[in-house]
């Protein structure tokens, strides 16, 4: 048990680092990143017609705020009927300290949206993504959770697989979209996962899931 949280510090201080490094090289323009970024945009964009931006439209919805504040309050209510305040606490938490932490760093780094073809309207800073921090965050604790419960281990396995899929879909539409660099997604994911690294052991330590 010691070492599994030992090791959960340690991918945690790990993907810190790799978003800050990440963070340094976008406040600063780096060069490297124009051909990461001109690179996956070209990728996910190699064949754009109507049915793949209808596709990719209903995939950055899973990750809207819209969608989300429903999908969080939807589980909230249903963790505090099932008697689980402390579930539905912890999904309040990552959802709320997510939010926090974008638009923190958003105000810091001030970095515009891509010069592309953008299929969607938006108007704050671009780096890291909030779609896919959100995605990331909620899917990751319901993950989480799920993987703890003790639910049918095939029903677990085909909704740890979907939970699992949704956030990298939203982040892969959010390029297709014009809406994100390539960097804002894999900034975005690096700093959710830190911070759900970081939740998860200290949900361990209190021993927020047992009581």
């Amino acid at each position: 048990m010691k070492h599994m949280k030992n090791k959960r510090i340690m991918i945690a201080i790990i993907l810190g680092v790799c978003f800050i490094v990440l963070s340094l090289l976008v406040f600063f323009q780096a060069s490297i990143l124009d051909v990461l970024d001109t690179y996956c945009y070209n990728l996910v964009t190699l064949k754009m017609n109507d049915f793949f931006t209808n596709m990719h439209h209903v995939f950055t919805f899973l990750g809207s705020t819209l969608f989300i504040i429903i999908l969080s309050v939807f589980f909230f209510i249903l963790f505090l009927i099932l008697k689980k305040k402390n579930y539905a606490f912890i999904v309040a938490l990552v959802i709320i300290l997510s939010t926090v932490m974008n638009n923190v760093v958003k105000l810091i780094i001030r970095r515009d949206r891509p010069q592309v073809l953008q299929l969607v309207t938006e108007k704050s800073f671009s780096f890291p993504s909030g779609h896919t921090m959100a995605a990331v965050s909620l899917y990751g604790v319901l993950l989480y959770l799920l993987i703890k419960s003790n639910v049918n281990k095939k029903i677990k396995i085909f909704l740890s697989i979907i939970l699992g899929i949704i956030p990298v879909l939203v982040g892969i539409s959010r390029i297709y979209l014009g809406a994100h660099f390539a960097s804002d997604i894999i900034g975005g994911a690096l700093l959710s996962l830190t911070l759900l690294m970081l939740e998860i052991e200290i949900i361990n330590r209190k021993k927020y899931l047992t009581r």
